[in-house]
């Protein structure tokens, strides 16, 4: 829950700065270049990293630097010196340490859990982030229109800071499962196994989309809040609290009723088109009484269907491969800022309302594609 608080303020905190000193939706598409970047180069090595070594350790290293690059935020943000160069520089190393923990994290959950529950583990572990989805970005919104920038950092920072000295009390068994070998060859060994597995390859595939083009309206909540609806940083905090939401609900559904579900792919593939359809109202949504609701539902759409396909990973994937195989699916839906830039040349180009459209467009057609397959509809 810290983990995620600090994480879900980070990205609030540094989308609004940027706007605030920018005003330029060209801007927030540079922040998502340099979130995304790191995450493009290094979430791959990252999951060969987590076969290698133990876990556990590579989990803490990476947390001490994400705090202390939060920090080194607030610092420079508390003595005014902060810029829109600094913001770019500090986000991408930020997502450099979070591309070696994502897969590690990922990784680890089997350990502490059994097969037969692993299903389960997965929905439950999956809300953290849904209620810091809503949490945290009401809190930070609410605290940044109350007092500035600054004291977002603050909360992303002591948030980070709280998880780390919580993680340093785990106890869990994490020795890595193939220490030995060239770690090209492995990336490789992982990369194939994907490629030659039409089903792990089809998830991914939607993993990517949503990510791409669907969760790339989280970008331009700003523009929206601010531009659009006229209700600011709180209004930007609502928006981001309705996704999360429903998000919310969706994810104590599935690890309620985890073990009763029949026919999973078409769950999935149903779960993603309706996420498409949801975002293309929400983008002519003409003020914030049809947008929230309607977040609410794309948030649960999106959550429905994702923690489902992490589950099915989760349990086919070879215990050797986790970490490799995790980090292309985390890559996947952390590709999220390289999908904020493409909206955000778009929304330069022409609007923000026709890049969320084009974006819950991509997804809906992409689900209904893959609905042909009898394959996966019958998983």
């Amino acid at each position: 829950m810290f983990y995620v608080l600090g994480h879900r303020a980070e990205y609030v905190t540094f989308a609004w700065m940027v706007w605030e000193v920018t005003h330029d939706a060209l801007h927030l598409g540079y922040l998502g270049l340099a979130q995304g970047v790191p995450l493009v180069v290094f979430q791959l090595w990252g999951g060969v990293l987590a076969d290698r070594v133990n876990r556990l350790r590579l989990l803490l290293a990476t947390q001490v630097l994400t705090t202390a690059t939060l920090l080194a935020a607030f610092a420079l943000s508390a003595l005014s010196l902060i810029r829109v160069e600094h913001l770019l520089a500090l986000a991408a190393l930020s997502n450099t340490f979070r591309a070696f923990d994502e897969p590690t994290r990922m990784s680890m959950v089997p350990q502490m859990v059994g097969r037969d529950r692993l299903a389960n583990a997965v929905a439950l572990g999956s809300i953290p982030w849904q209620a810091g989805r809503m949490i945290g970005p009401s809190i930070t919104g609410i605290l940044i229109a109350a007092f500035g920038g600054t004291v977002g950092l603050a909360v992303a920072a002591v948030a980070s800071g709280m998880a780390l000295a919580l993680y340093s009390r785990l106890r869990v068994d994490t020795k890595a499962g193939t220490p030995g070998g060239h770690m090209g060859t492995q990336l490789v060994e992982g990369l194939s196994f994907v490629r030659h597995n039409f089903v792990f390859a089809a998830l991914i595939c939607l993993a990517l989309f949503n990510a791409v083009f669907g969760l790339s309206y989280v970008t331009l909540l700003p523009i929206f809040a601010d531009v659009y609806f006229e209700a600011g940083s709180t209004g930007f905090g609502l928006l981001n609290a309705a996704h999360g939401t429903g998000a919310l609900v969706g994810t104590l559904i599935v690890a309620s009723l985890a073990a009763r579900f029949r026919h999973r792919g078409l769950i999935i593939l149903v779960g993603a088109a309706g996420m498409g359809l949801g975002l293309t109202i929400f983008s002519q949504s003409p003020g914030l009484g049809l947008a929230m609701p309607v977040l609410a539902a794309v948030g649960f759409s999106n959550t429905f269907y994702l923690t489902q396909v992490s589950t099915h990973l989760q349990q086919a994937v070879p215990d050797h491969l986790r970490g490799r195989v995790m980090s292309l699916y985390a890559l996947c839906w952390n590709l999220l800022p390289l999908g904020g830039l493409l909206g955000g040349v778009l929304a330069a180009a022409v609007s923000a309302r026709f890049a969320v459209l084009v974006g819950g467009a991509m997804v809906a057609a992409n689900a209904l594609v893959l609905l042909a397959s009898r394959r996966l509809r019958l998983l």
